[in-house]
């Protein structure tokens, strides 16, 4: 695009076009007062004195001032030589004042604007201001500085000009911003139908250039998340299905063998059953988890919270005697919760901190009211979150190989825990306590309306 559109250079044009205009305006003044004064519309700032030039021999000779002998472009007042008072005058007041007192204050012929000639009995001060002046005595006194007021006018026109140019020179610069904005916007919410638009200025054009860099960069991205996330799909949906397959024969067969009741192997049996149904929870949290992020299934009803809790204490009971339910709610409250999924969700992180509690310690869940919201906090008594698991813990497939975790785990309870709480415009937040125990802490909304009518 080269140097001439650059901002720099614009704004040397605009300021070289600014003052072009105001040298305009100012050659237009001396025209104008040039022309007026061609066409007798104006007096020359010398005029009155060489009026008065013209005039002073007659003046000099004569007894008595005869107004009629003076031009009528000029101001005075003729004073009598032996009282000083004034015989007549075309001044304004105000400068009849100042006649008098320079009457008074000297008798040399120029004095404060005044020329002074005298008659054998009387005095004339004639008044000048060596400033250009209308030709109308009207017009005369009613605007004594013309050119002042053309100034004037001509100073608030310019002004206009300035704004209106100003407004213009802004609204450049912010077409070109939005330019900018509309890209960054779109780049933002990962649009990637993105038409770059022509831009004024280099500097616009550089940034542009570093978007359109950057709108590539992104579509890869994109591309190849995509491409991850469909192979991860497909590798686990093939593995899902690997797995189901032998694991429905080997069920088929171990219901078969347990009909014996070969009581030598009744034990083997039972610890087989057991694995099979882990594995089936395995497959079942895949599924739920929703390999193409679309959202669980969810059949939310308006639940009261202590009923909610008494669910939940039957359900956790299974897993054994060392889970401890405190609820410190102090008043009735209701949620909008689909109650089979929560009570999962919930029994997940309940599951995960029975295995790292000690046999002699407790988990521990406690149900607080917040402001608009029920906590569930859930603590377990053994190592707490590393520094690397309370980052990624909610990830899918992450699992820590070292400090909370001895046992085989696939990753999935925490994601699914954390996916339904979402769906229910909840938050979860994994934490350690002031004694490094581990903590989870559930967030999930009230409904206000049914606070107040049970309150």
């Amino acid at each position: 695009m080269g140097v001439r559109n650059t901002l720099a250079v614009y704004f040397v044009k605009w300021i070289i076009q600014l003052g072009l205009v105001g040298l305009l305006v100012l050659i237009f003044n001396v025209e104008f007062t040039v022309w007026g004064i061609n066409h007798q519309l104006f007096i020359p700032a010398n005029e009155p004195i060489n009026k008065a030039k013209e005039i002073q021999g007659e003046i000099v000779k004569a007894d008595y001032i005869n107004p009629r002998m003076i031009p009528s472009e000029l101001d005075y007042a003729i004073f009598n030589k032996r009282t000083k008072k004034m015989v007549t005058s075309n001044l304004s007041f105000r400068n009849q004042e100042k006649a008098k007192s320079a009457l008074q204050s000297s008798e040399k012929d120029r004095v404060n604007s005044f020329i002074r000639y005298d008659s054998q009995y009387e005095t004339i001060m004639i008044y000048y201001n060596l400033k250009v002046q209308f030709m109308d005595p009207i017009l005369r006194k009613t605007l004594p500085n013309p050119g002042i007021w053309l100034s004037v006018l001509s100073i608030l026109l310019y002004c206009m000009y300035l704004i209106w140019n100003i407004r213009n020179f802004s609204r450049v610069i912010i077409q070109e911003n939005e330019k900018l904005i509309k890209v960054a916007r779109k780049i933002k919410e990962r649009d990637l139908n993105i038409a770059f638009p022509e831009v004024r200025f280099n500097e616009y054009q550089d940034v542009m250039n570093a978007m359109e860099s950057l709108s590539e960069a992104l579509i890869k991205s994109i591309h190849k998340e995509i491409e991850i996330t469909n192979l991860k799909s497909e590798q686990i949906s093939y593995l899902v299905h690997d797995i189901k397959i032998p694991l429905t024969v080997i069920k088929g067969n171990i219901e078969l063998l347990e009909m014996t009741r070969d009581e030598d192997a009744w034990e083997s049996f039972s610890d087989i059953m057991n694995s099979i149904h882990q594995i089936e929870r395995y497959i079942q949290e895949v599924i739920d988890i929703n390999l193409n992020n679309k959202p669980i299934h969810t059949n939310k009803e308006e639940v009261s919270v202590r009923n909610f809790l008494c669910k939940l204490e039957t359900e956790v009971s299974s897993l054994g005697s060392s889970i401890m339910v405190n609820d410190f709610t102090e008043e009735e409250i209701f949620f909008l919760v689909d109650e089979e999924l929560l009570v999962r969700a919930i029994n997940n992180i309940v599951l995960n901190g029975v295995e790292r509690t000690p046999l002699h310690e407790k988990v521990k869940i406690t149900v607080r009211q917040g402001n608009d919201c029920v906590l569930f906090i859930i603590s377990d008594r053994g190592p707490g979150f590393s520094e690397e698991a309370l980052r990624k813990g909610t990830e899918l497939f992450y699992t820590e190989n070292y400090g909370r975790t001895h046992n085989n785990h696939y990753g999935l309870g925490l994601t699914f825990t954390e996916k339904v709480i979402k769906q229910h415009n909840g938050r979860m937040t994994l934490r350690n306590d002031s004694k490094h125990f581990g903590e989870v802490l559930m967030e999930l909304p009230v409904i206000k309306e049914s606070a107040e009518r049970c309150g």
